[in-house]
């Protein structure tokens, strides 16, 4: 069984998103989010921060990797393992879901012509 391939078996074009109940707070550096329904909070180190900002069901698993080897300067590869693997414990942890990437409803991606 592999562990570095997509969170959940999710598709490349799966967006993750936070949970909207629950409230998170960067202190030092690093996030800390309370997940109120479950009575846990959960300290984030830098790297896991730095996904968890982007789970907005908006930007996909390749995507933040991307973002990730470049604000870190860390190799695409080692990237995509970490977000993987980030995003995999913040969806067994209950604070994130998987959404499908969002398709532009017709009209939404015309060009204006002058």
């Amino acid at each position: 069984m592999s562990t570095t391939g997509p969170p959940g078996g999710a598709r490349p074009s799966a967006c993750p998103r936070r949970r909207s109940d629950v409230r998170a707070r960067a202190v030092e550096g690093e996030m800390v989010v309370l997940d109120r329904q479950r009575q846990l909070v959960h300290q984030l180190n830098q790297t896991a921060s730095y996904v968890w900002e982007r789970c907005d069901g908006e930007h996909t698993v390749p995507t933040i990797a991307r973002d990730l080897a470049g604000v870190f300067e860390v190799d695409l590869q080692s990237a995509e393992t970490d977000v993987a693997n980030a995003v995999r414990q913040l969806e067994a942890a209950g604070l994130v879901e998987m959404a499908s990437a969002r398709v532009p409803a017709p009209g939404e991606m015309q060009r204006r012509i002058s």
